[in-house]
């Protein structure tokens, strides 16, 4: 009897399917709240809507009971509140109060018009303050949001082994009203622990940003972790667990050191990143020897036991920890190499029988290599993690770009027809079946392996199915105002031309320094180090084609020398919190400060053959400045409003708040206004051009930026939301929403934050956000940033495939 071959997709749909009941039992699920109220009296008396809101409905909808919430428009409410007492609650059903030992948190719900709705957030009442996290609602009907506990702010002092109640709050953006379902909240827990220190501990925002890209990186190769705060961990929150993970804690307590030891008894393993302290190093049989500040580049690894390991993968790490074993039980599997590509003496990367240890921070650069390396890594260290990367990798092996299933991706790189493009889409089909047939094998570890190299040959025959527009503008954002290659100019020039971009964005002046020989501004370090950048950068880029547009961070003091700033503050012009703390941006209202800005810009235009000016932070740090004296004097002046009680009458509660409002936003248009006026008189070729914050109009009220009502006066000639996401439905919705409110007056380039922290997308995820961009009538895009991390593998993906012919920007 012949055996029954199924076609492709059958298998792959049969296998995902499979992987997602795989990862459904990794974690352990609680049920906090079901919202199964069986009336509207029950549930109205339990959850408490706040003042203006409409009261919770108990509704049964497709099947599924949960509450409605109402909202109005945003005119007549700003966000609907609902909140519930758990304490009431637990008087006729149980409901848990100690939410310590868990990572994430999932509710269900169905939206019915997410045109209309911004956002939900998600509450938690402790003892002594609140945890809040928000996540935005885009998607019509059912859906399940997933908030990582990581992401919850703190207000006050709460605890997550205290919760005594939850609200929920929906925030409508428009005059139409909505409503939402929700279904089941519920608390989740996986195998491993991210341990962060206290919100006390220094460096905090660092450890924070090193453990967010290692939750979204091991959540992506089938390891979930839970991010806990290092005050709850014990051995029973680290029950179950298998691998636990610090991402650079400066210290570790000698009672969790002590937690840590028995978990590593019981077999556990640890992996370490960066800081080795004292009381946990003889874990990992290592001791820590030494510091050392130098720019690295790459680490070179050897290690024939460990099945998938890369050779080598890429982090521009500048200084790294520096360990030895102290027995045979660990060992250096991998060095640092140099800028230049030469070895240096240093490990990089240990591993014993108890766990691993990383010199530096896991950076976001060379994404799927360290996927990879943490994958072999991992599976070494515990055999039992491949039965979940496999079945992830096979999920996740048609998801390319922005196409998130094989048939879909098959489908696109078929319709384009290129030949290139088909003949590797063939050899990835091999790998799928082969794949396929590993897992069904149980051999896990190579199932997962073959499948990551069938998703890289699909994800190379998507980026070559794209097509590249006759005219578009395509611009990178340049952080360092160096280039990617300090003091050569001339190969950061070539490169970005050979990848098809016409435009380069390079910070050359903030608030407070200048990276040339300004007379106007301090002269920076980086001009005293390598030179005339703006002069360096303008010859070269010219000599590729490609236009320059100085990039000018408004107001902000950051990297201005001390004097500078001391000088500023002691004449009044700096800006000053509600609470009277000084900060270190120059306040918009001073009529110096507007001066400075104005002829800094002046001078770029007067001297240096540039195409534009380009605008960033244009606008206020955020709702919590400026309130100094002279803004008090100048807002009763400008408006004829006394304020009795300063700043109280005009911050949120306050009568004058929303002229107060209004007047910033003129202080912060009044400097965009003049830079407009001046320079079209003094170059009328010149294009004035702006950075400017995607979710309008809450930026209006929060920083005072209204960049609609710039391009309605035509005061720019293009704009760069910065649309920072790794979501692409909301950066499809922002895309839309901003074409919209400009209604193409200008063009609009849409900001790809392609290393971020918030995003850190991969090569086919960036040209995924381009194509979606151009498909909802974007006249171009901005890469965020141009650096060592994009410029191995970002930019040569985005020359091969959706800018492989060259253009001219839209706006010439």
């Amino acid at each position: 009897m012949m055996k029954k071959l199924y076609p492709l997709p059958f298998l792959v749909a049969m296998l995902i399917a499979l992987s997602l009941a795989v990862h459904i039992e990794a974690a352990q699920e609680r049920v906090i709240e079901a919202f199964d109220y069986p009336n509207n009296a029950t549930a109205q008396r339990l959850w408490i809507n706040g003042e203006g809101t409409p009261a919770v409905e108990a509704v049964v909808h497709e099947d599924r009971r949960g509450l409605r919430i109402s909202t109005l428009s945003s005119k007549e409410l700003q966000r609907t509140v609902h909140d519930l007492d758990l304490n009431q609650v637990s008087l006729w059903k149980h409901s848990p109060t100690n939410l310590s030992r868990y990572g994430y948190f999932t509710l269900d719900l169905f939206v019915e018009n997410p045109d209309a709705l911004d956002s939900l957030t998600l509450y938690f009442r402790s003892t002594n303050g609140w945890y809040g996290a928000s996540l935005p609602l885009e998607q019509s009907g059912w859906q399940r949001l997933v908030f990582n506990k990581a992401s919850f702010r703190p207000e006050g002092e709460p605890s997550w082994g205290t919760i005594a109640g939850i609200r929920l709050s929906v925030w409508p953006t428009t005059t139409v009203k909505s409503s939402v379902i929700v279904d089941q909240l519920a608390a989740l827990s996986h195998q491993t622990v991210i341990i962060l220190p206290t919100n006390t501990a220094r460096d905090i925002q660092v450890v924070r940003t090193a453990a967010k890209v290692l939750t979204k990186m091991l959540k992506e190769i089938g390891i979930p972790a839970d991010t806990l705060e290092d005050a709850v961990i014990s051995t029973d929150t680290l029950k179950g667990r298998r691998l636990v993970i610090l991402p650079s804690n400066p210290q570790i307590p000698d009672n969790v050191a002590a937690t840590l030891r028995r978990f590593v008894e019981a077999g556990g393993k640890l992996f370490v990143t960066y800081n080795l302290a004292e009381n946990i190093a003889d874990l990992l049989h290592l001791r820590p020897t030494d510091w050392v500040r130098q720019d690295f580049a790459s680490i070179q690894l050897h290690a024939p036991g460990i099945v998938g390991l890369p050779q080598s993968v890429r982090q521009a790490s500048w200084n790294i920890t520096v360990a030895e074993p102290t027995d045979n039980r660990t060992r250096a599997i991998g060095y640092w190499h140099d800028v230049n590509e030469s070895p240096t003496e240093y490990p990089a990367l240990f591993l014993g029988v108890n766990g691993a240890f990383l010199s530096h921070i896991v950076l976001s650069d060379d994404w799927r290599t360290k996927q990879q390396l943490f994958a072999a890594l991992f599976g070494h260290l515990d055999s039992d993690f491949w039965a979940d990367m496999a079945a992830k990798s096979l999920d996740n092996m048609g998801s390319v770009g922005h196409l998130k299933n094989f048939e879909a991706a098959t489908e696109f790189i078929k319709k384009a027809e290129d030949s290139r493009a088909l003949k590797v889409l063939r050899n990835a089909e091999k790998l799928i079946f082969q794949a396929q047939t590993q897992y069904r094998r149980k051999n896990f570890a190579a199932a997962s392996n073959t499948a990551t190299k069938a998703r890289s040959a699909l994800c190379q025959a998507y980026l070559l199915a794209h097509s590249s527009p006759k005219r578009e503008g395509r611009a990178v954002w340049n952080h360092s105002g160096t280039g990617v290659y300090p003091g050569d100019w001339d190969r950061s020039a070539r490169e970005l031309a050979e990848a098809g971009f016409n435009m380069i964005i390079p910070n050359m002046l903030w608030g407070g320094l200048a990276h040339y020989p300004s007379d106007v501004l301090p002269r920076s370090e980086t001009f005293d180090q390598y030179g005339d950048q703006v002069a360096q950068c303008v010859k070269a880029a010219h000599q590729y084609g490609l236009e320059v547009h100085v990039w000018k961070v408004n107001w902000n003091l950051h990297g201005a020398p001390d004097t500078f700033i001391a000088k500023m503050r002691e004449s009044g012009r700096t800006q000053v919190s509600r609470t009277g703390e000084p900060i270190n941006w120059l306040c918009p209202s001073h009529p110096e400060n507007v001066k400075l800005e104005l002829n800094s810009l002046l001078e770029i235009a007067q001297n240096y053959d540039v195409d534009g000016i380009h605008l960033d932070y244009i606008r206020y740090p955020g709702p919590e400045a400026c309130y100094c004296n002279n803004c008090r004097t100048r807002f009763t002046l400008a408006t004829r409003r006394k304020t009795e009680n300063w700043p109280d009458d005009v911050l949120k509660a306050g009568p004058l708040k929303n002229v107060y409002v209004n007047w910033r936003v003129e202080q912060i248009t009044r400097l965009v206004r003049l830079a407009h006026k001046r320079l079209r008189t003094l170059r009328p070729d010149l294009k004035l051009s702006a950075a400017v914050f995607s979710d309008y109009p809450s930026c209006v009220k929060h920083v005072g930026q209204d960049w609609v009502a710039w391009a309605e006066a035509g005061y720019v000639d293009f704009l760069c939301p910065m649309i920072y996401t790794d979501d692409d439905i909301r950066f499809a919705h922002l895309v839309k929403r901003h074409l919209e409110l400009s209604q193409k007056r200008i063009p609009i380039y849409p900001g790809i934050g392609a290393t971020t922290s918030r995003a850190g997308l991969t090569p086919d995820r960036v040209v995924g956000q381009i194509h979606i961009a151009r498909q909802h009538g974007g006249a171009g895009f901005t890469i965020f940033d141009y650096s060592s991390d994009t410029a191995g593998e970002i930019i040569p993906a985005i020359g091969a495939s959706a800018a492989s012919t060259h253009t001219e920007p839209v706006h010439d």
